[in-house]
């Protein structure tokens, strides 16, 4: 109000801009506490490239306006802190205080540190030397106390009523903070309520700097070892007793969140305040390498950990925020995204906003997608021309591309793909043309889809007729307005097998496959077509319908025929049946077979804990010209890749190469790639796979094709 702002673009540059004015403040911050508590310039420079080239953090501190502002301020606390105890005046603990009630305003987390700063403050009177030195540091620390209480109360207005019992009411809520999602954690869905342990370590281990990781390491190390060696000198040397605190900072709110089964959702970006004591005990293991080793040797080093961090911050532009390091596989494509939330804030859109606007100059772009937030930083004119629509109503579906189990990303295989974003080879995000005539797309293929539909009769008639087949459930309307497309459509599907549902599916015992039109359809000559794929396993019942989301009541439902077991199913079954007999050629947790063209594995009884492995299979050749420059084909993959579950047994299959193979590496391996167990296959030099494949050639040459 001071600044006069009322156009939302204006308001949300000077937020973005006042947000990383204060990363930048926290890390100047880094920078003047790592220079005084080692007392070199150098180290401070490096605290300082240690946090600002964080990719993630960098790319929050614009648009993340709670968990930046909260790390920043922590890092500016501690080195109030730091000036504080140096200092030992009063003056200097009654700024501690006020950072650190300001600290606490942000989150209240922040009771964490003031406590641990008002700990050594009494730490300090316990040792006192004499007298006069007790008083001193009862007096300094109670003055900060007394500071950051008044600083709190003064700027959270919330807790002037009853500032003790709002307090307490507060810390209680946060503790347990009732919110429920489903986030995607090493490839399947985990609850915010009922976190695994390994949540926050993992993903603080693959989104740091690798550099700051061992720089971390070596810093926890070496105070450690003074610890072990000396344990009086880490209680009453300062600079010691200063990196005990940074790691308790570190260490026990994790430890807390673990233990406490504290609710986190999206990543860590919670506890990305640990980040601020981190990067010090970086700076500080920087120190312990510099004092044995040659400076010039590690400010080198430090130089090419500052050059690769830089190279990718300037390669993600604008997508820092999606940063992964090494740890994680970043070659292979589309394997990010199913494996972790990806853009889970769809930072993203608003790329996809701005192609739209500039793909089409004139006229309104009416838009579905879950986030609209990314329009009210585009300039005056340009918002008025997007509106943000219901799905029936839409021309173009942003799909935010957040894989749903295992089957992939949400969007439609009528809708053409007309723009789409990636990073680390990942789909971030895709624009689809719902709307063909808008979109100015060839609409030949969708009419000969419609026309192919209304030819034969439904399964189902209502507001929409229904066809099901063993491949997908489609939705059909010969004249489809916007209110017929609105409601979300509903697909309940039914397994066999309970254990075929994805773990979190189980207690409802059906997997909800249910979709937005614009997710899933097309909108062609007035007509509108909806197509929904199936699970790959046998289906006991199928439902369809729609539902009124802002009602909250069912438009229609009914239960429609269910389409046989789908062929992958059937032979799999079958090829298991020709397996069961057979001796092995090699016997283990999953028995491997080698046919004349294909590897398989098979396991009766399969638990969830099969699946979750990646399969070895490392193939050499007879001849080495088959692989040019390399002894072995390396073709390691996910269950979800090549296998199935069937009946409780687990199958998977792999083809062979159509060159001649001498031996195979077969096993299962875990994530950290420790194998779990492997084992060498010998075969006779005249693999015969080539002849399988001439003969599936020649078969295929006697019927007529589906499609030319």
């Amino acid at each position: 109000r001071l600044l006069g702002l009322q156009d939302s673009r204006a308001i949300h540059l000077w937020r973005h801009g006042l947000t990383h004015l204060l990363f930048l403040a926290g890390g100047l911050a880094a920078a003047a506490l790592a220079g005084r508590l080692y007392g070199r310039r150098w180290l401070g420079l490096a605290a300082l490239g240690l946090f600002l080239l964080h990719p993630r953090l960098y790319a929050h501190s614009f648009f993340n306006s709670k968990d930046i502002p909260f790390l920043s301020l922590f890092m500016v606390a501690l080195w109030l802190a730091q000036r504080a105890f140096r200092r030992g005046t009063g003056g200097a603990f009654a700024l501690c205080g006020i950072g650190l009630g300001l600290l606490t305003n942000v989150r209240l987390m922040g009771v964490l540190p003031f406590a641990a700063v008002l700990a050594l403050r009494a730490c300090d009177a316990l040792w006192a030397a004499d007298r006069a030195a007790r008083r001193q540091a009862l007096r300094t620390g109670g003055l900060c106390a007394a500071t950051g209480a008044l600083t709190l109360y003064a700027t959270l207005p919330y807790l002037w009523s009853d500032p003790l019992g709002r307090l307490a009411e507060s810390l209680a809520y946060i503790a347990a903070y009732p919110i429920a999602k489903l986030m995607l954690f090493r490839g399947g869905y985990v609850s915010s309520l009922d976190l695994p342990s390994a949540y926050v370590p993992v993903w603080f281990a693959i989104t740091a700097p690798p550099s700051a990781l061992l720089l971390g390491g070596v810093g926890a190390a070496a105070l450690a070892g003074r610890a072990v060696r000396a344990p009086s000198a880490l209680l009453r040397n300062t600079r010691l007793r200063f990196e005990g605190l940074l790691l308790a900072c570190c260490v026990l709110p994790a430890l807390a969140v673990i233990l406490l089964g504290s609710t986190l959702y999206t990543g860590w970006r919670h506890l990305y305040f640990l980040y601020a004591p981190f990067c010090l005990l970086a700076t500080g293991g920087l120190y312990a390498l510099a004092r044995r080793f040659r400076a010039g040797w590690i400010g080198g080093w430090t130089g090419i950990g500052a050059a690769a961090m830089l190279a990718a911050l300037a390669s993600l532009h604008p997508d820092q925020h999606l940063y992964f390091n090494f740890l994680e596989d970043r070659a292979t494509p589309e394997r990010l995204r199913i494996r972790y939330d990806f853009d889970y804030w769809a930072v993203s859109y608003r790329k996809a906003l701005e192609f739209l606007l500039a793909q089409y100059p004139e006229g309104p772009l009416y838009v579905h997608a879950r986030v609209s937030l990314n329009r009210e930083i585009l300039p005056a004119a340009d918002r008025q021309r997007i509106a943000f629509v219901d799905a029936g109503r839409a021309d173009f579906h942003i799909t935010q591309y957040r894989a749903e189990g295992h089957s992939g990303p949400v969007t439609s295989p009528y809708a053409p793909v007309i723009h789409a974003r990636k990073a680390y080879g990942n789909t971030v995000f895709a624009v689809t043309a719902v709307n063909l005539e808008r979109a100015g797309a060839d609409a030949a293929p969708y009419r000969a889809a419609y026309r192919a539909l209304i030819a034969r009769a439904p399964d189902v008639r209502a507001r929409f007729d229904v066809h099901a087949d063993e491949q997908a459930v489609r939705w059909v309307r010969a004249s489809c307005g916007p209110e017929a497309a609105a409601p979300r459509f509903v697909l309940h599907v039914t397994p066999m097998q309970a254990q075929d549902l994805p773990a979190y599916r189980r207690d409802a015992g059906f997997d909800n496959l249910g979709f937005y039109f614009s997710q899933r359809g097309v909108r062609v000559d007035g007509a509108c077509l909806a197509v929904a794929p199936l699970p790959a396993y046998p289906i006991r019942q199928l439902r369809v319908g729609q539902w009124l989301t802002g009602e909250k009541r069912m438009l229609w439902q009914t239960d429609v025929r269910v389409p046989p077991a789908p062929a992958t199913a059937r032979a799999y079954r079958a090829a298991y049946r020709t397996l069961a007999p057979q001796a092995a050629l090699h016997q283990g947790p999953f028995d491997v077979y080698v046919t004349r063209s294909a590897v398989i594995w098979a396991k009766a009884s399969c638990a969830e804990a099969d699946i979750q492995s990646r399969f070895i299979l490392r193939i050499a050749p007879v001849d080495p010209r088959a692989l040019p420059g390399r002894s072995f084909a390396h073709l390691d993959f996910p269950f979800v890749a090549r296998g199935l579950r069937v009946a409780g047994a687990c199958l998977v299959a792999t083809p062979l190469p159509a060159w001649p193979v001498q031996s195979l590496t077969v096993g299962q391996q875990l994530e950290t790639e420790r194998a779990l167990w492997q084992a060498d296959l010998q075969l006779p030099p005249a693999s015969r796979a080539a002849d399988a494949y001439r003969a599936a050639y020649r078969d295929l040459m006697a019927v007529a094709p589906a499609y030319r």
